[in-house]
């Protein structure tokens, strides 16, 4: 994949800001994401640089933030079990997540597809991977 760029960033987060999260949802992010939440707090993709991915969620401000995907899809239409969370919003309403999962798929990208009856698919064995980059810190 080439690497991506992450345009319109919201305002940034702190990480006692993510603790909080990973204690109210009963989650413990990837350090490769948190990396990722605290450098950007979600955003947009430089004209939709990625066959997937039109914006990643935000922590806190903005419209889509991880608390509302995580709600809306997770809980109120249960949708996605919540080992998946929804940390970007791909093109026809279908949720990219991240595996939080124990095991082999933790830390893999997933899409859900919400117009098919296909079966979610992992589009990416990490976050650097979906990314186009090494490491995070590249971005």
């Amino acid at each position: 994949m080439k690497k991506l760029i992450i345009v319109n960033s919201q305002q940034s987060i702190a990480r006692n800001d993510i603790v909080e999260f990973e204690k109210k949802y009963h989650l413990k992010l990837p350090e490769n994401y948190i990396a990722f939440l605290l450098k950007y707090n979600g955003g947009g993709v430089y004209d939709y640089g990625s066959e997937y991915i039109q914006s990643f969620n935000s922590l806190k401000y903005g419209t889509l933030t991880l608390e509302f995907m995580l709600y809306n899809y997770c809980i109120i239409e249960d949708l996605i079990d919540k080992e998946y969370l929804p940390i970007a919003c791909g093109y026809g309403s279908n949720p990219i997540t991240l595996c939080l999962k124990a095991g082999e798929d933790y830390g893999k990208i997933i899409i859900f597809y919400m117009d098919t009856t296909d079966d979610p698919e992992i589009i990416a064995d990490s976050l650097e991977e979906l990314l186009g980059v090494k490491s995070i810190d590249e971005l």
